[in-house]
């Protein structure tokens, strides 16, 4: 080999050393020993394998102009570049990147010749030591390549914890062979950029292709309010946006109409389609949509459906304000369901009502509190009645006779 063709490969070479960039500002880590090459799958993330030498600690307050500055000359056509924060001082092929900032095309620069860029560190980054990255994917490199350095900062001025810093959008890892991959002969235009997003002057960027994983984080949807407490075991659960009524004295309302038993005894009704449906019967019981956990009883349960208002053999009345319907008398056999013609236990069966919230009394001595289409019968209060929907007290009533006084 001649003199002269060594002296072009060792040009070509240096020349391929210089080719592409690196930033100056901030003060990158190892940065005597940083070179421009690509980062890989092996040194990603900050070209890890020249260590994390620290020269200057760049300190950042959070809300001030910040500047990011190269050195190079080789911009092939510009592209794209994300700036990022790890909270981790050395990171690792697990940190997490959160964009600050994200520059869609003409990144670093065009014609040969290097930009600088403001930026600002967001009041959601925590206060601390945590590191700095650039990334960037050229236009014209001719191979899909991620540049990355990154940079030692303290922070001040920020958040005393992750939970804002956690919902901005993860960076973009792609080009280091897992999938993800930048189109060629464009800039990058990124899935989840974030809120403060530079565009170059020409229109040419493309989104990434492949597996490129998740792009960004966003808060989660607010919680709903907390529901009522679950009542307890039997008890039917109030109704939506109704308030639970004292033990004893339900508030009665308008009055339903009137349910319609189904054939073989068994009382059922069509929830709305919101409603979640009622559980499967269990041994021992059918229980309201809500019961957490089915009663024992202390005797046999029969079901009891009355289709009018009460007479003195049958009371149970429905609810309402106005004045009840003629009483229809029961089907043969008192309406009961084989094995017996004894009221329903406590908590031990249910029958249908239409009405949410309304008081339902069976008999003066058991009521229940309509629950989507459900009603599960309680014993009332010692000294109490269930009447027309009315809980009360139990009073006797004297007949006294009465005299016309002539004047």
């Amino acid at each position: 080999m001649s003199i002269k063709t060594t002296i072009l490969a060792v040009t070509a070479l240096l020349s391929a050393a210089n080719a592409h960039i690196k930033i100056t500002q901030p003060v990158p880590f190892s940065k005597d020993t940083l070179d421009t090459s690509p980062v890989t799958k092996q040194n990603y993330p900050c070209k890890n394998d020249n260590g994390f030498k620290i020269s200057t600690m760049n300190q950042m307050a959070v809300g001030t102009k910040q500047t990011l500055a190269f050195s190079g000359t080789a911009v092939h056509g510009g592209g794209s570049c994300q700036l990022s924060v790890t909270t981790d001082p050395e990171p690792n092929e697990n940190s997490v990147f959160k964009v600050i900032k994200s520059i869609e095309g003409g990144c670093p620069g065009v014609d040969g010749a290097t930009k600088e860029y403001d930026f600002e560190l967001p009041a959601s980054i925590p206060n601390g030591k945590a590191t700095f990255a650039w990334t960037w994917s050229s236009k014209m490199s001719g191979a899909p390549e991620l540049y990355m350095n990154c940079a030692p900062i303290e922070v001040t001025g920020g958040a005393s914890d992750k939970t804002e810093f956690m919902t901005l959008p993860d960076m973009l890892k792609y080009n280091v062979g897992e999938g993800c991959t930048s189109a060629q002969n464009f800039a990058t235009k990124f899935p989840n950029p974030g809120s403060v997003v530079e565009k170059g002057a020409a229109d040419d960027q493309k989104p990434p292709t492949g597996s490129c994983g998740s792009t960004g984080s966003t808060p989660a949807e607010p919680s709903p309010p907390a529901g009522q407490p679950s009542p307890p075991a039997g008890q039917p659960s109030p109704p939506a946006g109704q308030p639970s009524s004292p033990a004893g004295q339900p508030s009665a309302s308008a009055p339903p109409s009137q349910p319609t038993p189904p054939a073989g005894g068994q009382s059922s009704a069509a929830a709305p389609p919101s409603a979640p449906s009622p559980p499967p019967s269990n041994p021992g019981g059918v229980f309201a949509p809500g019961a957490s956990a089915a009663p024992t009883p202390a005797t046999s349960t029969t079901l009891v459906t009355v289709t009018g208002a009460p007479t003195p053999a049958k009371p149970t009345v429905p609810v309402g304000t106005g004045t009840p319907a003629q009483p229809t008398p029961p089907s043969t056999g008192g309406g009961s369901a084989p094995g017996g013609s004894a009221p329903a236990a406590p908590g031990g069966s249910a029958s249908t009502c239409s009405t949410n919230g309304a008081v339902v009394c069976n008999g003066e001595k058991q009521f229940g509190l309509c629950n989507n289409g459900n009603v599960v019968w309680q014993e009332v209060a010692s000294g109490t009645a269930c009447v027309n929907g009315v809980i009360s007290k139990r009073s006797m009533r004297v007949a006294r006779p009465r005299y016309n006084r002539k004047v």
